[in-house]
């Protein structure tokens, strides 16, 4: 039975775009409404019939022969400049923000501190993320709110420690120049490819300020000095073919200190600050571990036209784990392989929460000659798991995605761990997962024997 015309308007409508979009931009908004309709984000709430619904648009709008009919049905017509083949443009993913899983034209990789004590000891932790300014707003209020009520008791680091983690998230925490190029960056890429040439040259030159601020390392091994020229040699390049067509887009600051939280935090620090020396804040207690937000790589130079994807064999997952055992329904390690390396406290999370595709991991430990695996872990989609007692020392993280077969790494990871009068140290690292276009998350690739 035929529909009737308002009916045959809804599937465009369901993914939030209008009949001109490309298919590079229905798939786009089909992961981000997945993403908003999965349970998860939804305690209390039956999101069923809303799937279904998606369901139903997305397999008739991704399908190009099923959406040039439904097109001639309803009488919609593709924009008349869209390009021939877009259905076979790779296409760059968005880097979202942690908190409120929304594309941002003003994202950043931030740092905030958070501090607990207990009579002599002081436990002091790092967290990092991918944030929107309002989203790091909060995160920085938590981060003080936290600190304010465990911080302060222990003799004599608790003060001193809780002091510093407060003004240090006052002024919006640490934005590591590195990581902050690399996203923005990517981001710059992602509004090209969306067909907005004016935020794209806006984002490049942000990311062409953090790189510029990337320190050079002194060691002839580190790779930073030449991913750092990289990076500014393909933000220039990317910047004068902008510049032939388009204007950068002024965007307002968002990420300026004083707002509404700002004050709300300094408040509370006044009477404390008064009889404290500015010396404790500068004291330089703090031994960050390098964050390990992962944003796509800066190897690849920038390309104005997106190759199209490289075709790959075909994949089945795999109905057992490696083990021979069913997989586990929720996240944990195989049954019956050994954990090895667990006599320490640094704790690496790992965070799929943005993905659609569960994963099958493994922490290698790169101490020795030998790359070891120690742990292999099941994460499912949307979900995280917490990798405990590592000892020190440096490990990378290797990864397939099950539903595309695709092998990943990241890292290298440097946990430490340092005992003194003054308490323990250790490290907390979260790693975070995204997709990009081909399926697999954005890290360095992994050949099948590395794995």
């Amino acid at each position: 039975m035929p529909r009737d015309k308002a009916d045959r308007h809804d599937l465009y409508a369901t993914l939030g775009l209008t009949a001109a979009a490309t298919d590079a931009q229905v798939k786009a908004a089909y992961r981000r409404r997945a993403m908003d309709l999965h349970p998860d984000r939804n305690p209390g709430r039956d999101t069923t019939p809303e799937f279904q619904r998606l369901n139903e648009a997305y397999s008739v709008l991704s399908t190009p022969a099923r959406r040039a009919e439904y097109d001639r049905a309803t009488h919609y017509k593709a924009a008349p400049d869209a390009a021939p083949d877009a259905a076979t443009t790779s296409f760059p993913a968005p880097v979202t923000c942690m908190g409120c899983a929304k594309v941002s034209a003003q994202p950043r990789v931030v740092i905030f501190r958070a501090v607990k004590s207990l009579v002599l000891v002081s436990y002091r932790r790092t967290i990092t993320g991918v944030y929107c300014s309002d989203c790091a707003q909060k995160q920085a209020l938590k981060a003080s709110a936290s600190t304010w009520l465990l911080g302060w008791w222990s003799v004599p680091w608790g003060p001193i420690y809780t002091v510093q983690a407060l003004v240090i998230n006052l002024l919006g925490g640490t934005q590591p120049p590195l990581e902050n190029a690399r996203m923005l960056a990517h981001q710059a890429a992602y509004f090209y490819a969306t067909g907005r040439p004016d935020l794209a040259q806006s984002l490049a030159l942000r990311a062409l300020e953090f790189a510029n601020k990337i320190p050079s390392p002194l060691s002839r091994r580190d790779t930073t000095r030449l991913e750092k020229a990289t990076l500014i040699g393909n933000l220039q390049v990317f910047m004068r073919e902008l510049g032939q067509k388009s204007q950068p887009k002024q965007l307002k600051n968002s990420w300026s200190l004083f707002h509404k939280r700002f004050f709300v935090q300094a408040g509370a620090l006044v009477a404390l600050l008064t009889g404290i020396g500015t010396a404790v804040v500068n004291t330089a207690f703090w031994h960050d571990t390098a964050p390990q937000i992962l944003v796509p790589s800066s190897a690849p130079p920038f390309a104005m036209h997106w190759p199209a994807a490289t075709p790959k064999a075909a994949y089945v997952r795999p109905e057992t784990a490696p083990n021979g055992r069913p997989w586990p329904t929720t996240a944990g390690y195989l049954a019956g392989v050994a954990q090895s390396f667990n006599t320490g406290l640094s704790e690496v999370t790992i965070d799929n929460s943005k993905n659609s595709a569960d994963v099958f991991l493994k922490v290698v430990a790169l101490q020795g000659a030998a790359a070891t695996p120690v742990r292999q872990v099941f994460v499912p989609a949307y979900g995280q798991f917490v990798i405990k007692k590592l000892v020190p020392g440096a490990y990378d993280i290797r990864y397939r995605a099950l539903d595309t077969g695709e092998l990943s790494r990241a890292g290298p990871i440097q946990l430490h761990q340092t005992t003194t009068s003054r308490g323990t140290e250790y490290s907390l690292v979260t790693v975070t997962l995204y997709k990009v276009a081909s399926g697999n998350t954005a890290s360095k690739a992994l050949s099948e024997d590395q794995f």
